[in-house]
């Protein structure tokens, strides 16, 4: 590798990072207003202003309840298009991710009140985590620890049986989408449906493990949402100990 190539190398790696950056920086922005609705729409004081401001939120929660999937749905429809059409689709993509994890958050803070939003501190965590793997570590890890973590979140639902189903559901099809992006990309070496022959992961990556992981992914609330709360609980650890392995496995294959 000569100067030039190391100096672009470089170059990359740090445009990388600031984009990881950002997103862990997105992150801390989140984590700030969901301590802010659990100060003043969860665990808000009994005074005339207090009550009101937390009215506000209620209207404005609700209101993001459906607005915010309408426009994740659009921004995803608009980056779908263009990928297929080989043009730029890197602002819409963050559009709908932007938005699909304010859903997400609406959603499970007007539902499941404040075990939800406890469990959103910690979600918003593995997200920005997520995106440090995918702009500064190996895709191929990206990729399983994605569908690992869907699976833990999946699990979280089912402890709360039939309140927590279609959600469950919902996150089971996500999962399956990701096995069969997997699929996918085994059979066209790594790149991704469109016109634009954009590579996701290397030639030369296993997908064995990646495979093994979308199947103990989807299984694991399966055998949960047939064997109830108890199972679930337990089933998280198991799958946050795969998670763990893999990261293991990973880093070993770096070295």
């Amino acid at each position: 590798m000569d100067r030039k190539q190391r100096e672009e190398r470089r170059r990359q790696e740090d445009i990388a990072l600031q984009r990881g950056l950002l997103w862990v920086a997105g992150a801390i922005v989140l984590e700030a207003l969901l301590m802010a609705v659990n100060r003043y729409y969860i665990n808000y004081y009994l005074t005339d202003w207090e009550i009101g401001l937390a009215g506000m939120i209620n209207g404005l929660l609700n209101f993001l309840r459906f607005a915010a999937p309408v426009a994740a749905g659009a921004a995803l429809g608009c980056t779908l298009w263009r990928l297929k059409s080989g043009k730029r689709f890197g602002p819409a993509l963050v559009v709908s991710l932007a938005m699909g994890a304010v859903s997400v958050c609406v959603h499970v803070i007007v539902k499941f009140q404040g075990p939800g939003l406890s469990m959103l501190f910690w979600l918003v965590v593995a997200w920005a985590v997520l995106a440090l793997v995918y702009y500064i570590y190996q895709r191929e890890f990206f990729v399983a620890a994605a569908a690992c973590g869907m699976s833990v979140l999946a699990l979280w639902f089912v402890r709360y049986d039939r309140n927590g189903l279609a959600e469950s559901i919902l996150i089971l099809a996500a999962i399956a989408v990701v096995t069969a992006a997997v699929v996918w990309m085994k059979k066209s070496r790594g790149t991704l449906p469109g016109k634009l022959a954009i590579r996701f992961l290397p030639e030369d990556t296993n997908y064995a493990v990646a495979l093994a992981t979308c199947a103990a992914s989807l299984a694991a609330p399966i055998a949960a949402l047939l064997l109830g709360g108890t199972a679930a609980y337990y089933l998280i650890f198991v799958m946050v100990a795969w998670l763990f392995a893999l990261f293991v496995y990973y880093t070993v294959k770096l070295m």
